[in-house]
C-alpha cells in the first residue's frame, strides 16, 4: 500500500470518528431536551442494540444468509414489509 492510500485511510479514520453519528446526534438532543435521565437510557439502548447486532454477527448469521438465498429473500422482505408499516 502506497503511502498516500494510507495517508487517505488515516485522514478517512479520523473524520469519521470525529464527526457524531446519528445515534449520538439522537443521544444530545434527547439528553438537551428533556434531561440526563432521557439522554442515558438514549446511549444505553444504542449499546444494547450494538451488542445484540454483535451477537448476531458472532451467532454466523450472515453464512447462513450466504449459503441459503431463502432465508436473506424472507428477512429482505421482512424489512420491506416493516418500513412501510412504519410509513
Amino acid at each position: 500500500m502506497s503511502f498516500q492510500i494510507w495517508l487517505g485511510f488515516v485522514l478517512a479514520c479520523w473524520i469519521i470518528s470525529i464527526s457524531p453519528g446519528a445515534g449520538a446526534i439522537a443521544s444530545m438532543s434527547s439528553g438537551l431536551n428533556y434531561g440526563f435521565r432521557h439522554g442515558y437510557w438514549n446511549a444505553l439502548g444504542l449499546q444494547l442494540a450494538l451488542l445484540v447486532q454483535i451477537g448476531i454477527v458472532a451467532a454466523g448469521v450472515g453464512v447462513l444468509f450466504a449459503t441459503t438465498p431463502w432465508a436473506f429473500w424472507a428477512v429482505k422482505w421482512f424489512g420491506v414489509a416493516y418500513l412501510l408499516y412504519l410509513a
